[in-house]
């Protein structure tokens, strides 16, 4: 019960920060500073520790994401590094094409 608990309030808490990062920025930016924030704690080898406190509260968000891509460098494994940089790409074409621009088009 208490893993459950943790995983709550961890993935509560990332929830928290990226829909205050939205009030300001958008949907783009914010996945950007989650991907760094997963790489930067993985780099100083922070996210194993995380991972074992908050299991799911943590993997299920993109800070994973990043943190994966991180693992992928360190151990050579470069196939699934294409699909963590190719994934921003294409989450931010398919917002350009689905959503409408707010600025103004002459």
């Amino acid at each position: 019960m208490e893993t459950y608990v943790y995983a709550f309030i961890v993935g509560g808490m990332l929830s928290l920060i990226g829909q205050l990062l939205l009030i300001k920025w958008s949907f783009i930016r914010m996945m950007t500073i989650f991907l760094f924030i997963g790489m930067t704690i993985e780099a100083i080898s922070l996210y194993e520790p995380m991972q074992l406190f908050a299991h799911a509260g943590i993997e299920m968000t993109l800070v994973h994401v990043g943190a994966s891509c991180i693992q992928a460098v360190k151990t050579g494994d470069f196939t699934n590094v294409i699909f963590f940089i190719s994934f921003p790409i294409f989450v931010a074409w398919m917002t350009a094409i689905v959503c409408r621009p707010r600025g103004r088009i002459e």
